[in-house]
């Protein structure tokens, strides 16, 4: 599946958004002008891999969610590896996560 520009962009802006994070303030944490940002989340400029990198890190996203708006979560990934341990390990793990408070 071909990445649109535009798609891509909006996805950046969602989670941006999502995260509260202002245009202005994930521009300087990633070193690039927020002009740049802009244009990128507008989908009228492609950011070079690296700013590409810095994008993903800053929003805590799998590059294959700007790229194809594939889903990825922590939960998931979580999920997949307890699933591979054998119930004795699920229950000790089970008791850690219950010494941490709910939010």
């Amino acid at each position: 599946m071909v990445c649109s520009l535009k798609q891509f962009g909006k996805r950046v802006r969602r989670r941006r958004t999502d995260l509260g994070i202002k245009q202005k303030e994930l521009a300087a944490k990633i070193n690039i002008s927020n002009n740049h940002l802009s244009n990128i989340e507008n989908g009228k400029a492609v950011p070079s891999f690296f700013t590409f990198l810095d994008i993903c890190s800053a929003l805590n996203v799998n590059p294959s969610y700007l790229i194809d708006g594939s889903i990825y979560s922590i939960e998931s990934e979580i999920a997949e590896k307890l699933n591979k341990k054998s119930e004795e390990d699920k229950k000790k793990i089970s008791k850690i996560i219950d010494a941490f408070p709910d939010k």
